[in-house]
């Protein structure tokens, strides 16, 4: 007996030396200082890793991308991951049959056309690098044109900047 509080316990009601392992080992666990609280505080530690690692992994492998436009906003959901631009029509505007939806941007006082906005589905474009740095802290611009004549941006439907 190490203590002298312990020492005076035993002293006034003595236990077998099974009872006395028996106590001195669940203080030990309690305190976390036996062999079951060191592994239990190895598991513990190794339980936690194992759940973090997947989150790290799984954080750092998810794509790249930047979402420029919503469909909640817009009708199209414009994302952007590395130098591919992703259109997908979800619930574009309807326009007349001569015209058409562009999307634009405008940098600098500058304004570029990016492409013609899709009626239904998918479209992608892949951007040139002089582009895709266009995109940095631009406004986009969304606006109607006629067919046959797109050159800068007439009716403007939307704009927001990036």
């Amino acid at each position: 007996m190490k203590h002298k509080e312990l020492a005076l316990l035993n002293a006034i009601s003595p236990l077998s030396k099974k009872v006395k392992n028996q106590v001195w080992c669940n203080i030990a666990d309690n305190l976390g200082l036996g062999l079951k609280g060191k592994v239990k505080k190895i598991l513990r530690l190794w339980h936690t890793l194992f759940l973090l690692i997947p989150i790290i992994i799984f954080t750092s492998l998810a794509p790249n991308a930047n979402t420029i436009l919503s469909a909640s906003d817009t009708g199209w959901e414009v994302t952007l991951e590395n130098q591919q631009l992703s259109i997908k029509a979800v619930n574009p505007m309807v326009v007349n049959k001569d015209e058409v939806c562009v999307l634009w941007i405008k940098k600098g006082g500058q304004i570029f056309k990016v492409t013609e906005l899709p009626n239904n589905g998918v479209k992608n474009i892949i951007l040139g690098k002089i582009m895709l740095a266009n995109f940095k802290h631009a406004m986009v611009i969304i606006s109607v044109e006629n067919k046959a004549h797109i050159i800068m941006p007439k009716k403007i439907e939307y704009t927001k900047r990036l």
